[in-house]
């Protein structure tokens, strides 16, 4: 071993945390950053190594199962009175002893933790032990011919889902205790346990570990978090932006709707907002009565007031509309027109349209009232369908058909 690399040998992180997750992938940073890295799960282990490894610097959790890091700080110091003591915890009170103990540390840090923080402590405590591995490291490659870029993987900082939820963790001032918090009393309110997230669990999600949460987790964070869906959505991989677009591609042999959510979701409209002394009465600029213009996602209003207005695919079966509006085209239907007015003797590309539910699915028909509490589904004559009569009861007329965009096939 040469001397440079026997340097970087004594350059030893301990990391003691009880959480096997978040220890593992510190311990993992610690070893990408150029420490060699330990672990430990409890003071008694913590206590055990430093005698025995004389380990250069500790990131120590403070609350372990057998006792508070903070009590063990004296100990460790006249074990090893050069040891940098680094303290991590989940939340700072400030209170008389943790005040007490950090005066025997390096610096502390909050969880979710700043790897990047993290590494320019140890780095200036250690003082230039990682630039002395990376030289070690640059002479080890040159002289065995291997390639920088084999070996084991290093860890970006956070994962997207990950850094969008530390960012937003730390403009609200929240550690972990008070998002755990949070989701239990959010899944206490809505009946549902899946909501609630443990102090692992959030980790996991952090580092990357767990990539795909469930459902009932996300909402917890985006409504603890105040954060946006769209935005949890790209963290976690999703396009959303595509969802509308490919639904709308989508044939199948019945026709459909297409899900209210895949048309509003991540769809902003702009929306002005009128100065005070505006008088919509008078004739006068719009621009010159605004105050402001706001960009609104449609999801939200469309829970104040349901859209109108809906997106449908003619089923690969569904012949009833004829030429006008053939198997695979998309047609706009506006829920609001659901009357039917007499036809007398307008010809079927004059005729309303209607996007109906019948007793055997979903079509898109012309429809006639009859006087004696019956309706009557007219099939365009190009279809090769035969009438239906039903009872008002046993049909609804959803909308009219507004608009087609025909199948490019």
């Amino acid at each position: 071993m040469s001397a440079t690399e026997a340097n970087f040998s004594k350059s030893t992180v301990l990391v003691v945390d009880d959480d096997a997750t978040f220890r593992g992938t510190l311990a993992e940073a610690v070893h990408a950053w150029g420490y060699r890295a330990l672990e430990a799960s409890t003071l008694a282990e913590t206590l055990a190594i430093v005698d025995r490894q004389r380990p250069s610097a500790v990131l120590l959790d403070v609350k372990l199962p057998d006792g508070s890091g903070i009590s063990v700080l004296d100990q460790l110091k006249k074990r090893s009175p050069e040891l940098v003591i680094i303290i991590i915890t989940g939340y700072v009170t400030h209170n008389d002893a943790f005040e007490a103990g950090v005066r025997h540390a390096y610096g502390y840090v909050t969880k979710p933790i700043d790897q990047a923080q993290v590494r320019s402590m140890l780095d200036k405590a250690l003082k230039g032990s990682t630039a002395r591995w990376k030289e070690a490291a640059g002479v080890r490659e040159r002289r065995l011919g291997s390639d920088p870029r084999r070996g084991r993987p290093q860890r970006r900082t956070t994962v997207p889902l990950g850094n969008l939820i530390v960012t937003a963790m730390k403009l609200l001032g929240l550690g972990y205790k008070e998002v755990v918090s949070e989701s239990e009393r959010l899944a206490r309110l809505n009946n549902n346990a899946d909501m609630r997230i443990g102090k692992s669990t959030l980790g996991n999600i952090i580092s990357g570990s767990i990539r795909q949460p469930g459902t009932a987790k996300l909402d917890s964070l985006r409504i603890i978090l105040n954060l946006a869906r769209s935005d949890m959505d790209a963290a976690v991989g999703l396009q959303p932006e595509r969802r509308f677009a490919e639904q709308l591609e989508m044939n199948r042999a019945r026709t459909h709707e297409v899900p209210f959510d895949a048309v509003t979701r991540h769809r902003r409209i702009k929306i002005p907002f009128l100065r005070d002394d505006a008088n919509l009465d008078a004739t006068q600029f719009l621009e010159g009565s605004v105050k402001q213009w706001a960009h609104i996602e449609v999801e939200y209003l469309g829970a104040i007031y349901p859209p109108h207005l809906c997106y449908v695919v003619v089923g690969d079966a569904d012949t009833n509309g004829g030429p006008l509006a053939p198997p695979g085209s998309r047609l706009l239907v506006n829920k609001l027109l659901n009357k039917v007015h007499p036809a007398g003797n307008v010809s079927f590309y004059e005729r309303e349209l209607f996007y109906v539910m019948t007793p055997s699915g979903l079509t898109c028909v012309y429809v006639e009232m009859l006087p004696d509490e019956k309706i009557l589904l007219i099939p365009h004559p190009a279809s090769g369908k035969f009438r239906e009569e039903f009872r008002r009861d046993e049909v609804s007329i959803i909308g009219q058909v507004v608009g087609v965009v025909y199948s490019a096939s």
